[in-house]
């Protein structure tokens, strides 16, 4: 980009008098944030070779409880079904794709949750709060507020 070559920006070569300079730094930036937020992916990088091909992958980068068991699969594709441990571990993997949407989640309705209006908000309020919103559990109130008997005075 700092070149001044669109190549693969079909439709920025369209205009005249672009910015490069201002395009280049932006997606610099853009990477970095790429970078920092799938930094975890990397260290996660020989658990994903594990998973993908068990068959085929270091057994010495694998978790030492995996390794045996890692071992009489790559020497017999038979016994792939009797591995509990193993195939522990894959869900354990495959989950962490379904939870990085309830992460975001979360972390937006943190943000709103604790807004600048409701400061006093405790930690403890805050998970609370937090727990109700991300549950699938809807409260009854109708059902609750009609099983509460009004308090007779004395």
């Amino acid at each position: 980009m700092l070149s001044g070559n669109s190549y693969h920006f079909n439709t920025l070569s369209a205009y005249e008098n672009i910015a490069y300079v201002q395009y280049a730094a932006e997606l610099k930036l853009l990477s970095e944030q790429f970078s920092n937020r799938f930094s975890d992916f990397k260290n996660i990088e020989d658990c994903f070779s594990l998973f993908a091909t068990p068959t085929k992958c270091n057994i010495q980068i694998a978790p030492i409880h995996l390794q045996m068991e890692l071992i009489e699969i790559q020497e017999n594709s038979l016994l792939k079904s009797k591995f509990e441990d193993l195939r522990k571990f894959a869900r354990r993997l495959i989950c962490a794709f379904g939870s990085t949407y309830k992460c975001e989640q979360f972390f937006s309705l943190m943000k709103v949750t604790k807004s600048t209006h409701r400061t006093r908000l405790t930690d403890d309020n805050l998970e609370n709060s937090l727990r109700l919103c991300i549950s699938g559990i809807n409260a009854n109130i109708d059902g609750l507020v009609s099983r509460i008997q009004a308090q007779v005075s004395h």
